[in-house]
């Protein structure tokens, strides 16, 4: 049985990529995220490897790997994605935006004194909560994604 990689492994080392890239270093080399994450060299390569062949991809990379040398070494990471901000949550998806949005039209109708207004806002929100809520959040990933 194959052992799950990606909490333990993978979304770590991702989660540093992105946090040292935003902390304003260019690029991020294996070591450094050894370091943010407190896994071992190996463990952090392996790692960059398997989220380096995502499609659409997390972010370039510098391949240090020499001609014939039957492993693959990443040498330097830099300008994670959308896809990777997104993955990590450091970016919003359409299903954040979409509830952040029922939200506002509850807090608005909470927050309206013209009854007849503080209604529509309800129903709408709470259409979009139930019934319109995947119209919601394909409305704002086309609107994301262009």
């Amino acid at each position: 049985m194959l052992e799950e990689t990606w909490s333990t492994r993978d979304e770590p080392v991702l989660e540093a990529i992105v946090e040292l890239i935003d902390a304003g270093n260019r690029l991020v080399r294996p070591h450094d995220l050894a370091s943010h994450t407190g896994l071992d060299i190996e463990t952090v390569q392996r790692a960059l490897v398997a989220l380096a062949h995502e499609d659409p991809p997390l972010f370039e990379y510098t391949d240090s790997t020499t001609y014939g040398s039957k492993y693959t070494e990443l040498d330097s990471i830099r300008n994670p994605t959308g896809h990777a901000r997104r993955t990590v949550r450091t970016w919003p998806t359409a299903e954040t935006l979409a509830d952040r949005l029922i939200a506002a039209l509850q807090e608005a109708a909470d927050n309206t004194e013209d009854e007849e207004q503080a209604g529509r806002l309800r129903r709408t929100g709470q259409w979009f909560g139930s019934a319109g809520r995947d119209v919601l959040v394909n409305l704002i990933a086309s609107t994301i994604t262009g």
